[in-house]
């Protein structure tokens, strides 16, 4: 099953039926898809990427920074020191860009 790959300029005219239906297809099999052919800048949609990566790394810092999050990391560090636990691993996915795990594909081109 691939990710849907819409075509917004033929949104109007003859292929608008089978472009809204890719659309629900989209929602419906992933709860996304890709949009080509939109009419909107990259330079725009770059702007857009920046602003909302860093948003979210405010966010994730003020989250971080939390007593709650403070809290249940000290306990977590406890809980694994009872327990004889090393975790060297505590990077996880806090770096992964998504943007670069999901590699979009359309075979059309």
């Amino acid at each position: 099953m691939a990710i849907s790959v819409i075509d917004f300029s033929k949104l109007e005219g003859k292929g608008r039926v089978e472009t809204l239906a890719q659309i629900d297809n989209g929602y419906q099999q992933w709860g996304f898809f890709q949009l080509v052919n939109h009419g909107i800048p990259v330079e725009l949609l770059e702007c857009v990427k920046k602003v909302c990566m860093e948003c979210n790394r405010h966010r994730d810092e003020a989250f971080k920074a939390s007593r709650s999050v403070q809290l249940l990391d000290q306990l977590v560090r406890e809980e694994q020191e009872v327990a004889g636990e090393v975790n060297n691993n505590k990077k996880k996915l806090d770096n992964t860009n998504w943007e670069d795990v999901f590699v979009l594909q359309d075979d059309n081109q």
